[in-house]
């Protein structure tokens, strides 16, 4: 007898195989980053959609590694895979978020992706009987060298994050403009792209039950009253039930939270993390304004305490970033307008 937990598994690739097309990359790839380090890429795909985390650490110092997220896209025409880093989920180091243009290839029948070195001029001195002239030559920057082949059909692991990057809808670009979509209506949800730290993105939607309240037994937290507000995001929303997934932004540093609904406390010392902590929740048709603070019981282990809140309202959702500290809380207002 197959158990639940397995059985979703099993469904969850199920319903992915469906959409991808001929190429399928979704599983494990690893090899070489440049000539000193390790690439470990964890791939999901759909479509043309690709969604995962790297991991990757210096061969001569396995202390220095980073895990990160990214989402990309792959053009089965070119046979190219585009791959832009998003957030830090471990960084032990000066490691940086990764943009990549991996080129897919089968060799001796394995699996291959490659990014080859960049071609770049470099100069150097050249002796003649004129004297010492300086002249251009092509160098190529091995740095950019990417070499990893698949070793599994699975990722290592599927990060909630990876689920809610599949589940939504196309890939946004570098800069974060708004995508204009050309699937039915009934198949993905409308993206919003919101610019900017008082105004950010976009993302994904799921309607479900309000929260059961806190009873006002439980106390808020006692500087509370203390910090002041920051308000960080705005957004209108014509929906009253929406749902919130809460996460560390950046690299996951041991942040926790206390999380306030219109002034009512909903959960409490939460620790940020690549999971999310999820919210659902009914607003109070009685009123406009509504406000999510989150509140920073610490700081982690490098301040402040940032989060990235994934709203999804109704066929829209949104990608907030919020940071609390010290002495500010983080506000997240939501301007209810009913349609």
């Amino acid at each position: 007898m197959i158990t639940t937990k397995r059985y979703s598994t099993l469904m969850f690739f199920i319903l992915l195989a469906i959409n991808l097309p001929a190429q399928n990359l979704t599983g494990t790839w690893e090899g070489k980053l440049s000539t000193d380090q390790i690439l470990q890429l964890n791939i999901l795909q759909t479509g043309d959609k690709i969604c995962g985390y790297t991991r990757d650490y210096v061969i001569a110092d396995t202390s220095s590694f980073c895990k990160a997220f990214f989402e990309g896209k792959y053009d089965a025409k070119s046979k190219r895979l585009f791959i832009n880093g998003r957030y830090f989920l471990q960084n032990t180091s000066t490691h940086v978020l990764m943009r990549l243009i991996l080129n897919y290839k089968k060799e001796k029948g394995k699996e291959a992706l490659e990014q080859k070195p960049v071609p770049v001029i470099s100069y150097r001195e050249r002796k003649t009987i004129f004297g010492v002239i300086v002249e251009p030559y092509m160098d190529y920057d091995s740095s950019e060298y990417v070499y990893i082949k698949k070793i599994s059909d699975q990722p290592f692991e599927i990060i909630d994050l990876m689920k809610d990057c599949i589940a939504g809808d196309k890939v946004k670009d570098s800069i974060f403009k708004p995508i204009v979509t050309t699937e039915p209506k009934d198949s993905q949800p409308e993206i919003v792209k919101i610019i900017a730290p008082e105004n950010p993105k976009d993302s994904l939607p799921v309607v479900v039950a309000p929260p059961v309240p806190v009873k006002d037994s439980i106390a808020k937290p006692k500087e509370l009253e203390q910090r002041k507000n920051v308000e960080q995001s705005k957004i209108d929303v014509h929906v009253k039930t929406i749902n919130l997934k809460v996460y560390d932004n950046a690299i996951v540093d041991g942040d926790t939270v206390s999380i306030l609904y219109n002034g009512r406390l909903l959960l409490t010392h939460q620790l940020l993390s690549e999971k999310a902590i999820e919210i659902n929740l009914e607003l109070d048709e009685g009123q406009t304004r509504h406000e999510i603070v989150l509140f920073a019981e610490n700081l982690g282990s490098i301040p402040p305490n940032t989060a990235l809140i994934i709203v999804t309202a109704g066929e829209k959702r949104y990608e907030l970033f919020a940071s609390a500290s010290l002495e500010e809380n983080a506000v997240l207002v939501f301007n209810y307008r009913p349609k």
